[in-house]
């Protein structure tokens, strides 16, 4: 902590972690399901509050490690022992610790390649973009395997002095043991992170050639992560189990994963052009390139190549498999601008470019900090305060709000909140049978189709601000798809 408050980069530290503390509490929700339901609602499970017949495959196939489930777990009952018992304040600890220690690894990775950057202007574009670039903050504190799997890979990395530079690289024997139970550690949060550490051990055998007990005791560590991972699977599934073999067997031999859909093996291309947000995906698409042509024998080439080669030859894709290797990737773009800087830095077009770049991604750093990771978190929320001690019924219209695909949300469900789900068509008979007072129903549209004169509605929430609700320009609220909570209530005459 010591070297990054002495840093001359200090204050760009400063405002990633501002960046990540505004991240952790407004990014609510998760990225993609598995987020929730591997993580969360595998640790939530053990609680005894999960009925069996909502658990994801994954678990019966006891494919997916436990050990991040497990921390989530733990920590869950500390929150519960100091009377935190709010899921919400409790997911939003998880979500600024993991940030927290997030910055703390990648600032001190951001130091070390900062000396191989011999530009001062490349160190301090460097040391910006691994703070306040637009996807950064909000990656960072992902309570994710992937975020996991990447932060335990480049915490290896920091016990092993000198271990980017080959002609210094020494160290005890008890920092190669460390350092394998991390590589270790990362693998069993995220299994695709082998492909890394594969990369990460060939470079170490090709160029740095570390004495041979230095593999040895690097093993050592592995094989303690390994117990530690076997026992932990044991008390989560109470027996027994190899969870690597298991998601082996399941999505490479039977191919599982193919089922969710395949693709070709550029399409990683296209989601990175597409989802980082053009112009940025491009001049970081054209570093990257110039960067592996300029580095090949680079360390953190070595991370990033076999990855994207193992995942480029897997079928099913999905962007977040890339997060891991989200730094290590920046790394390489910013060796590739140092190879230009010299020949471009006076050029007319670079500061034109430049301020482009940092105004859009000031605008996306700002939206993707402040918009939930996902909205319909918000809803939960809501209803979770709004029923607080009160037995409460809920309609929802069409499907349930509580459903995700073939899951349910159980870590958020309120224990008071009875809800039931059921089409638009039959509403109507429902409201005429039941003749309550009040109802409280939900809709998959921000406008509530029906009209009956004995009731007002009044709108209680909808996720987007109250500006952006009043604006009827050519009557968009009709085609959007936007749940919207309802109180229906009997006129008095």
């Amino acid at each position: 902590m010591k070297e990054i408050w002495n840093s001359s980069y200090r204050n760009i530290f400063l405002f990633g972690l501002l960046c990540i503390i505004i991240a952790a509490w407004y990014s609510i929700g998760f990225h993609q399901i598995d987020e929730h339901f591997m993580i969360l609602e595998f640790a939530n499970f053990k609680y005894g509050t999960v009925p069996q017949r909502v658990v994801p495959w994954e678990f019966t196939e006891q494919i997916r490690p436990t050990l991040l489930p497990t921390v989530v777990y733990c920590l869950f009952q500390f929150f519960k022992a100091i009377h935190i018992n709010d899921p919400f304040l409790q997911v939003f600890l998880l979500r600024l610790l993991v940030g927290i220690l997030s910055w703390f690894v990648v600032s001190k990775i951001a130091i070390i390649v900062a000396q191989y950057l011999q530009d001062k202007t490349v160190q301090r574009w460097w040391m910006t973009a691994v703070n306040c670039l637009w996807f950064i903050p909000y990656l960072q504190v992902r309570v994710s395997s992937e975020n996991f799997a990447g932060m335990c890979l480049l915490a290896s990395l920091l016990v092993v002095p000198n271990i980017f530079d080959k002609t210094k690289l020494e160290a005890s024997n008890s920092r190669w043991f460390f350092a394998g139970l991390l590589l270790a550690g990362s693998f069993y949060f995220r299994f695709q992170i082998a492909f890394s550490i594969l990369g990460l051990l060939i470079w170490l055998l090709l160029y740095a050639r570390p004495l041979w007990k230095s593999y040895i005791f690097i093993f050592l560590g592995a094989l303690v992560a390994i117990a530690i991972n076997l026992l932990v699977d044991r008390w989560f599934y109470c027996h027994w189990v190899f969870t690597p073999y298991r998601y082996y067997d399941a999505n490479i031999v039977r191919n599982v994963a193919s089922s969710y859909g395949v693709t070709p093996w550029y399409d990683y291309i296209l989601l990175f052009l597409n989802l980082v947000i053009p112009p940025i995906s491009w001049v970081l698409l054209l570093l990257f390139f110039i960067g592996l042509y300029k580095y090949p024998k680079q360390f953190m080439v070595f991370i990033v190549v076999p990855f994207l080669l193992g995942h480029i030859m897997v079928p099913h894709k999905e962007f977040r498999f890339l997060f891991p290797i989200a730094i290590p990737f920046l790394a390489i773009c910013f060796f590739g601008l140092q190879s230009l800087w010299s020949k471009i830095q006076y050029q007319k077009w670079v500061p034109k470019t430049f301020k482009l770049l940092v105004v859009i991604n000031i605008i996306l750093l700002a939206y993707r900090c402040y918009w939930p990771a996902n909205p319909s978190c918000l809803y939960y929320k809501f209803l979770y305060q709004y029923t607080s001690n009160k037995p409460t019924k809920l309609i929802t219209l069409g499907r349930g709000i509580f459903d995700e695909g073939h899951n349910e949300i159980y870590l958020y469900r309120p224990p008071l909140l009875d809800e039931d789900t059921m089409p638009e068509n039959v509403f109507p008979s429902y409201v005429q049978q039941q003749n309550a007072d009040s109802i409280l129903v939900m809709s998959y549209r921000p406008v509530l189709d029906y009209k009956d004169s004995r009731y007002t509605a009044t709108r209680l929430y909808v996720c987007l601000p109250d500006w952006i609700m009043n604006i009827q320009l050519n009557d968009w609220q009709s085609r959007t798809d936007l749940w919207s909570i309802w109180l229906l209530r009997k006129q008095q005459h």
